[in-house]
């Protein structure tokens, strides 16, 4: 016998508020702490170990790249966050390559990688993570006995067992 926990459950319920009260309270923190920060921060630091975080990251940012390429020719769903995952990273390697080589003759170099590598790339990522999102809705939305289009990516409710029953008496169902 299979345990069901539905969007209406009352645990359910509680991990979703649980969930949007972290979430929520982390951007409320944020705010105050960026401002703290930006005017709290030296504008010079030196540092040891500056080989071993970006060899680090850069470590992280290849990892995902090929997980990335590896669901892309197997061609499995999993793709869509690993896309997203390494794009974020190249868009954060570029941001930290340039401003913490802006005073320096690296800066050129930074600028055309990001330029021609980085951002491109993220912004192919995200584009077809985008994409894949699309067309997999649209053919749950058709599995599932939509005859309506379907709404766009961003009016789509989380999928819980109520967004995606097929549409009953004839009357559509969308997303609310």
């Amino acid at each position: 016998m299979a345990f069901t926990l539905t969007s209406q459950h009352p645990h359910a319920i509680l991990l979703r508020r649980l969930f949007l009260a972290v979430v929520t309270g982390s951007f409320v923190f944020l705010v105050p702490w960026v401002a703290y920060l930006s005017t709290s921060l030296p504008a010079h630091h030196e540092v040891r170990q500056w080989d071993i975080a970006w060899v680090g990251f850069d470590c992280i940012l290849i990892g995902t790249v090929g997980m990335t390429a590896l669901f892309a020719w197997l061609r499995r769903q999993i793709f869509i966050p690993w896309a997203i995952i390494t794009a974020t990273l190249l868009v954060c390697d570029a941001w930290f390559d340039i401003v913490l080589d802006w005073n320096t003759s690296d800066l050129l170099i930074s600028v055309l990688t990001a330029v021609f590598g980085e951002l491109p790339l993220a912004a192919l990522l995200f584009y077809t993570a985008r994409r894949l999102v699309r067309l997999s809705l649209q053919m749950a939305w058709v599995l599932t006995g939509h005859t309506e289009p379907p709404p766009a990516v961003t009016q789509f409710r989380m999928i819980d067992d109520d967004t995606w029953s097929p549409p009953h008496s004839g009357s559509p169902q969308s997303p609310q």
